[in-house]
């Protein structure tokens, strides 16, 4: 028992590293309200500009970063930056952007 009990503390760990949220839809809604306050049909899957994947259900609405953020790297030394086009980061130094500055680990 206690096997299955650490199982699932690791699927659910695992699931939350993804950087995703749930909204509970109404039932007499007639589909998923972004927030920008756009409509999107049930069964519909859309990107945001702010780089999240989203679909809608009848049950639910629910949007998952897709973005994995650097945060293990030398941040004296180097910076981070985000590309929207891309949903992306790139990781170089201060001193050269041309360089780039190894990243251990990532989240998202």
């Amino acid at each position: 028992m206690q096997m299955l009990g650490l199982l699932i503390i690791v699927v659910s760990v695992t699931l939350c590293d993804a950087q995703c949220w749930l909204k509970i839809i109404e039932s007499d809604a007639q589909g998923c309200t972004d927030e920008n306050g756009v409509l999107h049909e049930f069964n519909s899957k859309w990107t945001t500009k702010d780089c999240q994947s989203c679909s809608c259900s009848k049950e639910r609405m629910q949007c998952c970063s897709l973005v994995s953020s650097p945060v293990d790297y030398d941040k004296e030394k180097c910076e981070s930056i985000f590309y929207e086009e891309t949903c992306s980061y790139k990781v170089v130094e201060k001193a050269d952007p041309s360089k780039l500055c190894e990243v251990h680990s990532y989240v998202g």
